[in-house]
């Protein structure tokens, strides 16, 4: 027996001294944790590497593996690594904390394919998440390891060379490099660490147990060893990734005794061919699985294949590659996951399991009775599944599988299918059809219709309505998004009714069927009712320390007291055995809607008026109304919320390493709960693993609560649910224009949902975004709530009020008819030299809040970007593509930015600089204290102190007058997508951004921030979503279920350009902030998506204006997009349904 003592994952091992390794998740979503695993493999006689996430990789499964962290291949105190050196010359690395994870995918990668193509970077970074780059930089620098990437350092001077392809592109702006290739160190694979010898033997023919607390870890090393535990311990869990058991036990409070790992069991990871199909071992990788699967495709005849293609197919985004290595095909059939990516395509297939218990075995087929309930299979507690046999396909079958997930990589799946046909011999008869579907049910359920007919319109109509009766879900279903999930189980078989019918035709040599198309309207359900109490619980344990903070809660996530313990690991688990009761108040209050319902707003509510509103709305010649939410957003700093305590032994000093963007709050607030003066207290920030504005104050919160020797860092669950993050908003507003779409009179209300308490947020200085409106109102609430409270990030609110007036400038568009491009710019003759902007400011002009616009370059960002993008030749393309297309159409949007710079709290802008200069050489000790003593006594400043006020800063709203920025920052950003208007999913085009950042200081620098600024605005408004109950509880809280942009997001083609010669004398050297500005920019892809929805719209003959909340998520888009089949699945009626999700 081998006791490992409080020890479970790899991740708790390195943080003993190997500290490049980053937990960020605890859930293997984020990827700040990879390592690299090396191990002989008996059965492929071979050495194999492969990434994992070191925070769900037992330390019991690492048995004779080598494991490889990222201070293990490099260092700045040796040599770096070229992947290490890649990054940072590159700039790839900002805050730093998602970097040893990104190096390390890159360093597994190269291990086993020194020459990758550039797919297989992408593939290999799936796992991997960033907060703040925006990954351009990443997979720039890592190109040059690619096959046709590398620098030739100007050696060959021909068409492969960069340098020599550099002059031959179509630009009229001139490039400047960020860094030199042929700097780089080159790659020498024969350079690597090797495998350690000691471990070059086979698994040793014993079993292998390992006792730990509470589990006991058995690796058997034979079936027969396996069927035996199985029947002596029945209840017993079988793993080989951890992926699903893991999480379980860290996230659901499971705890499952004994654990058994058949990892290195021969007849498990079998692969054979057989006559029908090929049988894959329950322990084999999924990684491996796509390898065995990829070469029978090349190998086999085309006809054969359609199944393996399928599986392909959702492998490619199933998790991350780190998931993939070590995950098992036996184990994500039997982990019974109603939303399993392989499970429906199994399932319509007609895979045949084979299973096996001490004395028995015996196949069963995969068919609708295998999953009796949720989490369930028909197996027996004391069997096990042996394999799998994934079966050829015959001529005339045809095969699909979908996936639909609010982020296409690593993603867990809102409905998954497969769906199977077979024809009569040289007919387009249907035979028989088998569709099974994921997300529609506790269980993977399997169609029952059947019908045997011609492939044609009248059958698609027949088996849309009955799928529509078939697959139907409670309005109360978990998940939400019932009217979506439904309307999708009939898109997705509209496009494989489309995808057979075009592989049929072609192998029947027959045309294809002429298709008549039928829209209809459904209205999609925008606010549910409201919960009559809150139910909220929060476990506080029963070991070492108990510290009572509250006698009430707000909120669900409202911090009542707080756990000392020896390990982590006995803190949490302490923390969940507590019970605390609650007595419901009312009323509860968590949506935008419930505050207005019962004026629970903070005060004061702020407004800013200019003009005569009333009598620029009767001057206008139309009047239109509109309304809009945007969602919040998490900040999702790759690093969590944590201080380290450290008492220093008198007078009750203490020292605090904290990950804030506070130093001094943090300082005081310390300070103040030991009782002890703020210079008892000394508060450092070496570096810290992002923050956005999300540890500005709330992590303030978490270094109150560890004011004493100890440790404390929230898992991202737990920070998730206590922070809070960007604020939602939900915007009335009442335009008036006139014909030709210049806006008169403009009258809009805001409403931020601030959570129990207010923070830092404010959007009305931002709510004319670049657009001079004479007569305007704007009113500011803000809405009390019982949600943690929401607190500053990136924008603090601008991004926000700009999203709204982009809003309605774009229902004025559609409204006159015009592109929105022209309302921006009022573009009356497409052949004068200087584009007329009829609503954009101008120089010298005054904002609503009096202050005067000098310096204004936004019409210079307009031009360069409408150059960059080659923009009217883009609009024609996307035209085309439209009348092209039906399915899928192509969105155009420009969109301008103006940011304005400063503290609107006017104490903030300042700063200071001290030096204190002494030299004294006594060498008695008590004279140097007497001398010093003496000296602060007098109160004597030695040298000199330096200090700086922001001059002529300050707004009052009374008056309207003032100024309440110290200038402004200006960009412009075009951006076009692809929609498909079947499931809602998108794809980013192009982007091109033109950002104002006065004189750079630094254009790697300031790219970089444009670029990961951008790609925050891009997840905010098209991808994040944070789902509550109506009770006020985040369903949303870790990368499983909340979505920041990934590698794949990134626009296909971008191009960022910094606006030269624009000093901005208010700043340092001429230079501009630029981390908060570039942001809203992404709301060019929001209405890019809005442009093509219109255009989908049109084909339906629905014009003019209509409602898209932000984000533009697959649901939104799909749901705006009707058509006939929106129509077959009606929504509920508000109000006769407790929604399992509600917009906050």
């Amino acid at each position: 027996i081998v006791i490992v003592f409080k020890l479970f994952s790899l991740v708790s091992l390195l943080t003993v001294g190997l500290t490049g390794t980053k937990l960020g998740c605890a859930e293997g979503g984020c990827g700040a944790c990879t390592v690299m695993v090396s191990k002989y493999h008996p059965h492929q006689n071979r050495i194999i590497h492969y990434a994992v996430n070191a925070c769900l990789a037992p330390l019991c499964s690492l048995h004779h593996c080598a494991v490889t962290t990222v201070e293990g291949i490099g260092s700045v105190a040796s040599k770096l690594h070229p992947v290490q050196e890649r990054i940072a010359k590159a700039h790839g690395s900002q805050c730093g904390f998602c970097t040893p994870g990104i190096v390390m995918s890159m360093y597994a990668l190269l291990r086993n394919n020194p020459q990758p193509s550039m797919h297989d970077v992408q593939e290999a970074f799936q796992g991997n998440l960033c907060r703040c780059t925006g990954y351009r930089p990443i997979l720039e620098g890592y190109r040059s390891f690619t096959k046709d990437g590398g620098c030739c350092g100007g050696k060959a001077q021909s068409n492969g060379c960069c340098m020599t392809n550099e002059h031959t592109q179509d630009s009229t702006l001139p490039a400047q490099k960020l860094y030199d290739q042929s700097e780089f160190m080159p790659l020498d694979p024969t350079q690597e660490i090797i495998f350690p010898p000691e471990l070059m033997v086979k698994q040793p023919q014993r079993e292998l147990r390992f006792a730990g607390e509470r589990v006991l870890w058995i690796q058997p090393c034979s079936l027969e060893e396996l069927l035996e535990l199985k029947a002596t311990y029945p209840n017993a869990k079988l793993v080989v990734g951890n992926t699903e058991v893991g999480i379980e036990m860290k996230f659901k409070n499971l705890l499952y005794p004994v654990i058994l790992a058949p990892a290195y069991i021969p007849e498990l990871n079998i692969i054979q061919n057989t006559q029908d199909g090929i049988q894959v071992g329950a322990s084999v990788t999924l990684t491996v699985l796509g390898d065995v699967l990829r070469a029978a495709v090349k190998k086999l005849p085309a006809h054969q294949t359609e199944v393996f293609k399928a599986v392909l197919e959702q492998l490619r985004w199933f998790a991350g590659q780190q998931i993939r290595n070590v995950a098992a095909v036996g184990g994500n059939i039997m982990t019974a996951s109603p939303i399993s990516d392989l499970n429906p395509v199994f399932m319509a297939a007609s895979c045949k399991l084979t299973v096996m218990s001490k004395g028995e075995k015996h196949v069963i087929e995969m068919d609708g009775k295998f999953f009796p309930g949720y989490r369930k299979t028909i197996l027996k507690p004391e069997e096990i599944l042996l394999s799998i046999e994934i079966p050829y396909t015959r001529k005339g079958q045809y095969f699909s599988a979908f996936k639909q997930s609010p982020r296409k990589e690593d993603d867990i799946a809102i409905v998954t299918c497969g769906m199977n046909v077979f024809f009569k011999e040289q007919s387009n008869i249907v035979q028989s059809i088998r569709i099974s579907y994921g997300g529609m049910a506790p269980v993977t359920v399997l169609a029952t219709a059947t019908c045997n007919r011609q492939w044609n319109e009248e059958l698609l109509e027949e088996a849309c309505t009955s799928l529509a009766e078939e697959m139907n879900l409670s309005p109360s279903a978990p998940g939400g998004m019932v009217t979506y999930r439904r309307t999708l189980t009939i898109s997705l078989f509209y496009k494989f009714f489309l995808n057979v019918q075009h592989k049929l035709s072609l192998d029947l040599l027959k045309e294809v069927f002429n298709i008549v198309f039928f829209v209809v309207v459904v209205v999609a359900i925008r606010r549910c009712a409201q919960n009559s109490g809150l139910a909220a619980a929060l476990l506080v344990p029963i070991i070492s320390s108990l510290f009572t903070a509250v006698h009430s809660v707000t909120c669900v996530g409202h911090i009542v007291g707080a756990i000392v313990a020896d390990t982590q690991a006995h803190a949490q688990r302490a923390a969940k055995a507590v019970k605390i009761s609650y007595e419901e108040l009312q009323p509860v209050i968590v949506t935008i809607q419930d505050a207005i319902a019962n004026k629970s707003f903070f005060q004061p509510v702020r407004s800013i008026e200019r003009g005569d509103v009333a009598q620029g709305f009767k001057d206008s010649d139309h009047i239109l109304h509109g309304e809009m939410h945007i969602g919040g957003q998490e900040q999702f700093y790759l690093e969590t919320n944590c201080t380290l305590a450290v008492p220093r032994g008198e007078d009750g000093e203490m020292e605090l390493f904290v990950s804030t963007q506070s130093a001094s709050k943090t300082q005081a607030l310390v300070a103040k709960a030991l009782g002890v003066s703020a210079n008892r207290v000394v508060c450092r920030v070496k570096r810290m693993g992002g923050g956005f504005g999300g540890k500005e104050s709330r992590s303030t919160i978490l270094s109150t609560v560890v004011a004493r020797p100890v440790r404390c860092m929230l898992d991202r669950d737990e920070d998730m649910l206590v922070t809070g993050g960007r604020h939602p908003f939900f915007g009335h507003y009442k335009v008036g224009y006139m014909n030709n779409g210049r806006v008169m009179a403009l009258e809009v209300t805001l409403y931020s949902n601030a959570g129990n308490s207010l923070d830092l947020s404010l959007a009305l200085f931002h709510m004319d975004n670049s657009y001079n409106i004479p007569n305007i109102r704007g009113t500011g609430y803000v809405c009390k709530t019982n949600l943690p409270s929401n607190s500053a990030f990136r924008g603090f609110g601008g991004p926000q009020g700009m999203m709204i007036a982009e809003s309605w400038m774009s229902d004025v568009a559609l409204s006159c008819g015009l592109p929105a491009e022209e309302v921006h710019t009022a573009t009356f003759s497409l052949s004068q030299s200087i584009v007329r902007r009829m609503n954009m400011y101008k120089e010298g002009d005054f904002t609503p809040f009096s202050q005067r616009l000098d310096n204004f370059t936004i019409d210079r960002c307009w031009e360069e970007c409408m150059q960059l993008s080659d923009f009217n030749k883009r609009k024609d393309a996307v035209e085309q593509y439209n009348r092209q297309h039906r399915w899928t159409k192509r969105g155009l949007s420009i969109i301008p930015t103006k940011f304005g710079i400063s503290f609107t709290a006017v104490f903030l802008n300042q700063a200071a600089d001290i030096h204190i200069y002494v030299q004294y050489h006594s060498k008695d000790l008590g004279k140097q204290i007497f001398f010093f003593s003496h000296i602060f006594n007098l109160g004597i400043i030695i040298n000199f102190i330096m200090f700086y006020r922001t001059p002529d800063l300050g707004y009052d709203f009374e008056t309207n007058s003032g100024r309440p920025f110290n200038y402004f920052s200006y960009g412009v950003a075009v951006s076009e997508v692809e929609i498909d208007c079947l499931t809602g999913s998108h794809k980013n085009l192009h982007t091109s951004i033109v950002m104002d950042v006065g004189k750079s200081l630094n254009p790697a620098l300031d790219i970089g921030q444009v670029e990961g600024g951008f790609m925050q605005g891009l997840g905010l408004f098209t991808l994040e979503e944070l789902r509550y109950s109506p009770d006020g509880y985040l369903y949303t809280r870790g990368p499983g279920m909340y979505k920041i942009p990934a590698f794949g997001d990134i626009p296909i083609e971008l191009k960022v350009s910094l606006l030269r010669d624009a000093p901005n004398e208010k700043a340092i050297f001429s230079s501009k902030a630029v981390g908060e500005p570039p942001l809203f920019l992404a709301a060019s892809v929001f209405y890019a998506i809005k442009d093509a929805i219109t255009a989908a719209r049109a084909e339906s003959n629905l014009t003019g204006p209509f409602r898209l909340d932000s984000p533009a998520t697959p649901e939104r888009i799909r749901n705006a997009c009707e058509d006939k089949f929106t129509k077959l699945c009606p929504p509920a009626d508000p109000g006769t349904f407790i929604p399992w999700a509600v917009q906050v």
